[in-house]
């Protein structure tokens, strides 16, 4: 196997290529394609690796939730905004009916988002949408302060019903999205939800797996990044979601064997922020040198903010040697 290499840029890069603060890159989308070019640009300069930054519509991760109704807390300060958990949308699971599609145009941060959208494709950026990222559990958490995971002990009925309104509003948004660009639903599917890995096994096949089928309904490609999994949950994503790649960044509860074992080469691996910031060159070569030859389909990077460029300098150098499969 020759895997690929990869650089996930994101945010926290953006804006410090560009210069910018969090509030500033999310405040006005002019800011915020200014920044994204000026990164893509600095990363070409100083990395060669401006191909890995393309413009898009970005937003907090907080985005979605608060869509559903829930507080956003910000601050002056250079930091992203967050959700305010001691004001849920849902305080008992009876109150799932709450949960509402609104305006994406109007509503929480999305308005953000439909905001930046129309001024990136004004400019012939040809972006989506987004906002959405099958992240079924987490948002369950999210909107009720974590009470979800109480509650698929305590009124399992009730907390499905809840996840399968919060199905609805991912297949809503998804079709809100297609339709912008006057395509149908794509056959790309994209599990993020790292909060799945809290459930059980058991109560992971009963609860978040039935979501998944849905989301993933006519779809060929099902790609998931779940950080909390452990072996028997990838078994059961594999086997009974048909997941297509495993996104294995941070997945602390798995090695790099078990994640081989499960998926063959169909799994991602990654060099964190943490190890980019903290570990020497020589660790950075040794660590890559172990990804490259763990039988992974892909190596990525994800510099953080303070990435020192010698550190990316000598990931660089190492995923250029080791993986042979080329830049992805």
């Amino acid at each position: 196997m020759e895997p690929k290499w990869h650089i996930a840029f994101c945010n926290v890069t953006y804006t410090e290529y560009a210069g910018v603060t969090y509030k500033e890159y999310y405040g006005s989308p002019s800011v915020m394609l200014e920044a994204q070019l000026k990164a893509r640009e600095f990363a070409e300069g100083r990395f060669g690796a401006g191909r890995f930054i393309i413009p898009h519509v970005d937003s907090p991760s907080c985005a979605l939730a608060s869509f559903l109704g829930m507080p956003v807390i910000g601050s002056d300060a250079d930091e992203i905004v967050y959700l305010d958990s001691s004001r849920p949308v849902l305080t008992d699971v009876a109150d799932a009916p709450r949960i509402r599609f609104g305006d994406p145009r109007a509503d929480g941060l999305m308005a953000q988002r439909w905001d930046a959208y129309q001024y990136f494709t004004a400019r012939g950026h040809r972006v989506r949408f987004g906002g959405y990222g099958g992240g079924i559990v987490t948002l369950a958490c999210e909107v009720s302060n974590n009470a979800i995971l109480a509650w698929f002990g305590e009124d399992p009925e009730g907390a499905r019903r809840l996840l399968d309104r919060l199905v609805e509003v991912e297949q809503q948004l998804a079709a809100f999205d297609a339709g912008l660009r006057g395509e149908a639903v794509g056959g790309f599917g994209y599990t993020g939800d790292d909060y799945s890995g809290l459930l059980s096994p058991e109560m992971y096949r009963a609860f978040a797996v039935p979501c998944y089928r849905t989301l993933h309904a006519g779809q060929t490609s099902r790609f998931m990044h779940s950080e909390l999994l452990r072996a028997e949950h990838l078994r059961i994503a594999r086997d009974e979601v048909g997941i297509t790649m495993f996104h294995g960044a941070g997945c602390k509860n798995l090695t790099l064997e078990e994640m081989h074992d499960i998926m063959g080469e169909r799994f991602w691996t990654q060099l964190t922020p943490q190890e980019l910031l903290e570990f020497s060159p020589a660790q950075i070569d040794e660590r890559i040198r172990v990804l490259a030859q763990c039988g992974c389909s892909y190596v990525q990077l994800y510099p953080g903010r303070g990435t020192p460029e010698r550190h990316m300098d000598a990931a660089l150098a190492a995923v250029q040697r080791e993986c042979r499969g080329g830049p992805a």
